[in-house]
C-alpha cells in the first residue's frame, strides 16, 4: 500500500477535529484541536499532528506562557487501560507522556500557537493494547504567566477535562 494510501485510509479512523478546552480562567484559555473521536484497531496506532493554542480574551497584553499538558492514557468502563496516550516526535520514534510549551507574547484579543520545549514533539500518538473498549481521554494541566502564576488547577470535572472518545476493536 502506498504511504498515501496508508494515510489516507488511517484519516478515516479519526472523526473531524474538535477544540476541546484544557483551560480556562478569568479570559485566558488554552485549547486544543484533535479528533472528536478514533476508530483504532487492536495493536495499532494512531497520530494527529496538534499544537495547544494560548488565547487572551483579556484587556491586558500576555508576555509570555509557560504550561504543561499531560496525555492520560485511555481507560475503559473496567479500570483497562486500552490506549496509551503520547506527545510523538516522528524523528526519534520516542513518546511522551508529558510536555512543557511556551507562547510568545499575546495581545489582547488575540492568539498564539505553542512550542514543545523539546523540539519535534508536534504530533499526539494513541497506541494501542491487545484489550478492546471504549473510553475518553482526560487531560492534566499547569499554566504559569510571566506576571501571574497559576496551577496546578483543579480539573473542570472530577476526573479532568475530556477529550476524544476512543474504540479499540
Amino acid at each position: 500500500m502506498s504511504q498515501s494510501t496508508q494515510e489516507k485510509s488511517q484519516q478515516l479512523d479519526q472523526a473531524p477535529a474538535q477544540t476541546f478546552t484544557l483551560f480556562t480562567q478569568n479570559g485566558i484559555r488554552i485549547t486544543l484541536d484533535l479528533p472528536a473521536a478514533l476508530q483504532i484497531n487492536q495493536n495499532r496506532q494512531e497520530l494527529f499532528s496538534s499544537a495547544p493554542i494560548l488565547h487572551n480574551d483579556t484587556t491586558f497584553p500576555i508576555e509570555s506562557a509557560t504550561f504543561t499538558i499531560k496525555l492520560e492514557d485511555v481507560i475503559d468502563a473496567s479500570s483497562n487501560v486500552i490506549a496509551n496516550v503520547r506527545w510523538w516526535n516522528n524523528q526519534v520514534f520516542e513518546g511522551k507522556q508529558i510536555m512543557e510549551f511556551t507562547c510568545k507574547a499575546v495581545k489582547p484579543g488575540g492568539t498564539d500557537t505553542c512550542i514543545p520545549a523539546s523540539s519535534g514533539y508536534s504530533q499526539v500518538r494513541w497506541s494501542t493494547s491487545v484489550s478492546s473498549g471504549r473510553g475518553t481521554e482526560t487531560f492534566t494541566n499547569t499554566l504559569s504567566l510571566v506576571s501571574l502564576t497559576y496551577g496546578p488547577f483543579p480539573p473542570n470535572h472530577p476526573t479532568g477535562p475530556t477529550g476524544p472518545i476512543v474504540q479499540i476493536g
